[in-house]
């Protein structure tokens, strides 16, 4: 078969599972599989396809069309200019989460070898992409989950320079952390609540429930925990950035201002929706 076929066929049947942008993503999985750029799939388009190379991207789409979302299949998902590595045990990096990069780089732009904390750390993506456009004097990624954290340290280790200090903490939360005076704390954590479940897309319903779902009422729990203990885990001054859900923004910032925080504020997302929260430790 050749390239062009191939590529029609797996364009029709993604089409006909509803994904939105079904060329792109052919385009991505004949990139990732055949090592084809997307100029080469043009100008090769009329050469044939070895039966071995026609079954790695045939099973891909399929995968695609059963709605595993496309950064599972590939193994990557690109974050602030940086190609990540993800698993099926991480949250998927997005664009949203770019925003909390922001926060932090603003903040430590004024501040030379900074110390980082990113709970909740997943790919690492937040931390990593912050340290890798600062000078920080060490990077500490958290998470509760042990398969994550082996996933940050992978993107670490390929994304960063050996020279700067990393560190990896298991840890739910805060309990595991045993240093007081970073510069920074930041957060992505899980915030979704349950009874939003039926709302979200069969995508992101393939992801790890431990890293979107919070088992409060309100889907404010870890967030609040969060607020409640970072104090005692930064320098005077430190910065203190959570993401959260946008109609959570305003119960956050009441509490992390009634938790030794001022200069609190919201800042919006890439969509213009509110979606970080932070503040400086009195």
């Amino acid at each position: 078969m050749k390239l062009r076929e191939l590529k029609e066929q797996a364009v029709k049947e993604l089409t006909e599972a509803g994904i939105e942008l079904p060329y792109l993503e052919v385009q991505v999985i004949f990139e990732h599989f055949l090592h084809l750029s997307k100029a080469q799939q043009i100008l090769r388009s009329e050469e044939s396809v070895s039966r071995e190379d026609a079954e790695k991207t045939t099973s891909a789409v399929r995968r695609r069309c059963s709605r595993i979302p496309l950064a599972y299949i590939t193994g990557h998902k690109e974050f602030y200019g940086l190609d990540f590595i993800v698993s099926e045990n991480t949250l998927i990096p997005r664009p949203d989460t770019e925003t909390l990069v922001d926060v932090a780089l603003e903040f430590l732009s004024g501040r030379a070898k900074a110390k980082l904390l990113d709970l909740c750390t997943g790919t690492g993506c937040a931390g990593i992409a912050a340290a890798g456009n600062s000078d920080l004097s060490s990077l500490t990624l958290s998470d509760i989950s042990k398969e994550a954290l082996r996933c940050a340290k992978v993107n670490a280790q390929r994304l960063l320079p050996p020279s700067l200090p990393v560190f990896f903490s298991h840890s739910d939360l805060f309990d595991s952390i045993t240093d007081r005076d970073f510069d920074a704390v930041i957060s992505n954590p899980p915030y979704i609540r349950k009874e939003y479940l039926d709302a979200l897309s069969p995508e992101v319903r393939k992801e790890p429930a431990l890293a979107l779902f919070c088992n409060e009422e309100d889907g404010m729990g870890i967030c609040r925990k969060i607020a409640e203990e970072a104090s005692g885990y930064l320098v005077k001054g430190g910065l203190l950035a959570i993401e959260c859900d946008y109609r959570q923004t305003s119960a956050l910032s009441e509490i992390i201002a009634q938790n030794n925080f001022t200069r609190i504020r919201i800042t919006k997302d890439l969509a213009g929706r509110e979606r970080i929260v932070s503040g400086e430790r009195k």
